[in-house]
């Protein structure tokens, strides 16, 4: 967690480190928020969104969109099942893939996370206008490869 509300000034003329300074800062706050209020690690936000935006994506695709290593994301899948939030059912087209779904407890719990997901970034980003977060968010998403957000 950080501990200092600004980063070292020394720093401060380095573009990365203060976007991993902001990131580790946003993180921290959202993994407390969600883990507080809804029971989940970040990770298992990033499983129940990419399962709520494609319901009966394979348990490997998911792994890949969240960006979570195979060993973990059975772990991941096995503890969301446990919880009543996920579950993996035969895959309707290859017998050998599991397709993974959200219960109607998942479902819940996602919107309740995502609602999270949104305070943290007002609080993170509130300093900016609006028109600034969304150049920003541009940015960023020419940065990691997207187009911009429709």
């Amino acid at each position: 967690m950080i501990e200092s509300e600004r980063p070292p000034e020394a720093l401060a003329q380095y573009t990365g480190f203060l976007l991993n300074w902001v990131a580790r800062r946003s993180r921290d706050q959202f993994a407390k928020a969600l883990e507080e209020e809804v029971g989940l690690h970040p990770r298992e936000f990033g499983v129940l969104t990419v399962v709520q935006r494609d319901p009966g994506i394979t348990q490997q695709a998911v792994g890949e969109a969240a960006g979570v290593d195979p060993s973990t994301m059975v772990a991941t899948l096995d503890a969301l099942e446990r919880r009543g939030l996920a579950e993996r059912r035969p895959h309707a087209s290859d017998r050998r893939k599991r397709a993974v779904h959200l219960t109607a407890e998942g479902e819940d719990a996602t919107r309740r996370a995502q609602r999270i997901g949104k305070r943290v970034g007002e609080q993170a980003f509130g300093v900016l206008t609006a028109d600034e977060r969304r150049r920003l968010n541009d940015l960023l998403r020419k940065l990691a490869g997207l187009d911009p957000a429709p």
